[in-house]
């Protein structure tokens, strides 16, 4: 048994990840394709500020254009329709925002097939794909049985992902994850999570502090 583990760990490689690590003639030659790209992301990130309607509409769009245009395009866009987003920030495919007031910070990867609600994202942060970030878990009312639960209003809140946190595949977010945490892949995040915390499951739970072994 010990040498079936021992083979499992031996088959992981060290990689780097290239946005982080980029030479200074890649990043002239992506801004200047950002530059190139401003006819047509510029105008669309104006329009996206007269309304969350619109706004989505361009999110969705955006959201299926291909790889390297993709990301190039995406981040320009949000750049300009964002409430902040910061230097470095790499939007995957399929991704879409619901709302327009966000912030986002710098040196950020948000996978493929993600959807934001009202989320604020700290700097150094990375998100697997399909991963969900709700405006908390208060969406529906549901107290009353007189009337359909739809008919009864509901709650949101913005949440906040802090610096340097990793998010787990197909997570499911809905409160606060403080510095530095974590959370493993198809967790789902219910309450406020502690910095450099290391949580996964339904509902998701401590496993660990980071830095203890």
């Amino acid at each position: 048994m010990r040498r079936a583990s021992r083979i499992s760990r031996d088959r992981y490689s060290e990689i780097e990840y290239h946005q982080f690590t980029q030479s200074a003639t890649t990043e002239f030659f992506i801004a200047a394709a950002g530059v190139l790209s401003w006819p047509v992301t510029v105008p669309m990130a104006l329009l996206a500020r007269l309304s969350d309607f619109v706004f989505l509409f361009f999110s969705q769009a955006l959201s299926l254009v291909p790889y390297v245009i993709g990301t190039i395009v995406r981040f320009e866009f949000y750049r300009f329709a964002l409430r902040k987003c910061g230097k470095n920030v790499m939007i995957g495919f399929g991704t879409v925002f619901l709302y327009r007031d966000i912030e986002i910070g710098s040196n950020v990867l948000i996978g493929m097939y993600n959807t934001v609600h009202h989320c604020d994202f700290g700097s150094y942060v990375l998100t697997a794909e399909g991963c969900r970030f709700l405006s908390g878990s208060k969406y529906h009312n549901y107290d009353r049985t007189d009337i359909p639960m739809a008919k009864q209003g509901g709650c949101l809140k913005r949440i906040v992902i802090s610096d340097d946190v990793w998010i787990g595949a197909n997570s499911v977010v809905m409160a606060c994850m403080g510095r530095g945490s974590i959370a493993g892949a198809g967790s789902v995040v219910t309450s406020d999570i502690d910095d450099y915390m290391i949580v996964a499951g339904v509902p998701a739970r401590r496993i660990k502090m980071r830095g203890q072994g």
